[in-house]
């Protein structure tokens, strides 16, 4: 995690970074407290929902709602993408294909300069 000023870089703040980093989609608080937490260390909800603020205003992580509206976070420097939710897990991934060619273009009379899109399913392991 860069250090910004005025930032104190602690352990505890650089794993949830990296686990926000990491994902493979963006992750919910009850996400990163759940991956935070091994046998080697223990971070506390407080501590996880500070950091998350100070990534924030650090712009180094975005927050992204979903239409189940519940906030997750992601790293602020992922490119167009778009998201996959599963109706039976809940677990939610990136889907770095963008399946919509709309941007700059015209739709019925309106300039479309961007657009969020999440896909609903099963994902592959819940498949299985």
């Amino acid at each position: 995690m860069p250090k910004k000023i005025g930032q104190r870089k602690t352990q505890q703040r650089e794993i949830i970074f990296e686990i926000i980093k990491n994902a493979p989609g963006p992750v919910s608080v009850q996400e990163i407290l759940e991956a935070a937490n091994t046998d080697e260390q223990s971070i506390g909800i407080a501590t996880i929902y500070r950091t998350v603020k100070l990534l924030l205003s650090s712009h180094l992580i975005q927050s992204v709602t979903l239409p189940d509206g519940q906030a997750r976070y992601e790293n602020a420097e992922l490119a167009h993408h778009h998201h996959f939710h599963c109706n039976k897990c809940g677990v939610v991934t990136d889907i770095n294909e963008c399946c919509m060619h709309l941007h700059d273009n015209e739709v019925a009379g309106n300039l479309i300069e961007s657009h969020e899109i999440t896909f609903f399913g099963v994902c592959k392991a819940c498949r299985a």
